[in-house]
């Protein structure tokens, strides 16, 4: 098979896939908050500072340390409470997200 072929196969599969992939410096850490409370569900995190180092996805609800990784300009778009253009994946992460 020729590698254009496959690329081309490559390529397909990411755009019917629907999920877009962001470069680890195109994207931010992101604590969503509300109140002074945090708003990513329980187990949902990127991270939290649990003090371990395998902390993805370990968060406990209200874990203020807790965040996630988001496309650079999202976070103070998400903490302002308009998700137009987030991804259904980071959505699914917060308490709320619609």
């Amino acid at each position: 098979m020729k590698l254009s072929t496959i690329f081309m196969a490559m390529t397909v599969v990411a755009a019917l896939s629907g999920s877009t992939a962001f470069a680890a410096d195109e994207m931010e850490q992101c604590k969503v908050l509300k109140d002074g409370k945090s708003l990513i569900k329980e187990g949902k995190a990127d991270c939290a500072q649990t003090g371990h180092s395998a902390c993805t996805a370990q968060n406990k609800a209200g874990d203020l340390n807790a965040f996630i990784n988001v496309p650079k300009g999202q976070c103070a778009k998400i903490n302002a409470g308009d998700f137009t253009g987030v991804s259904p994946e980071i959505k699914d992460k917060i308490e709320g997200a619609k």
